[in-house]
C-alpha cells in the first residue's frame, strides 16, 4: 500500500510539472511540418511572439502581397511543438456553435491588401500551458484553379 501511495505521488508530481500537462493535442503530428510565415505573397505577421502566461487574444496582420484575391475567414488553429513534431491543439466543437463567426471563409483578402486581426484563445475554450506554439492561418484562392495556402507564425509561452 505504500509503494503505491508513493507511486500515484510521484506520477501525480511528474504529470503536474511536465512541460505541457495542461493541452490537449491530436496524437498524430500535424501533416503540414514545414510552414513558414510567408508563402506566395501572402503573409501572417504576430504583434507578440513571446508570452508570460497564456494569452487571452493573439494580435496579428495578414497581408496578401500576390496578385490575386484569397478567402478566409476568422477562424485559426493552434500548434504546439512536441518532440515528434507540430501537434494540433483539442478544442471542443461547442466553440463554433457559441461563436459562430469562428470559420474559414466569409472575408477576402485583396491583391495588395492587408488587415489586423485579433484571434481569442479563450473562445477556444483552453489555456495555454508553457512551451512553443504556432498559430497557423489558411486561405482559399478565388479563382480558378482554387487552391489553399496555409502559413504559420510561431510564438511562446512562458
Amino acid at each position: 500500500m505504500r509503494k503505491l501511495v508513493l507511486f500515484l505521488l510521484i506520477s501525480l508530481f511528474l504529470v503536474a510539472c511536465s512541460k505541457d500537462s495542461s493541452v490537449a493535442t491530436i496524437a498524430n503530428p500535424s501533416p503540414d511540418q514545414e510552414l513558414s510565415f510567408s508563402k506566395a505573397g501572402l503573409s501572417l505577421l504576430l504583434e507578440e511572439h513571446r508570452y508570460v502566461g497564456s494569452p487571452s487574444v493573439i494580435a496579428m496582420t495578414i497581408k496578401n502581397d500576390s496578385m490575386q484575391d484569397f478567402g478566409f475567414g476568422e477562424y485559426f488553429h493552434i500548434e504546439l511543438k512536441r518532440k515528434s513534431g507540430w501537434h494540433i491543439l483539442i478544442h471542443s466543437d461547442a466553440v463554433f456553435i457559441n461563436n459562430p463567426h469562428l470559420n474559414d471563409f466569409g472575408r477576402v483578402l485583396a491583391a495588395g491588401d492587408e488587415t489586423d486581426m485579433r484571434f481569442s484563445i479563450e473562445e477556444l475554450g483552453i489555456e495555454l500551458a508553457p512551451g512553443e506554439y504556432r498559430i497557423v492561418k489558411t486561405f482559399l484562392s478565388q479563382e480558378d484553379p482554387f487552391f489553399e495556402i496555409s502559413v504559420a507564425s510561431p510564438f511562446s509561452v512562458e
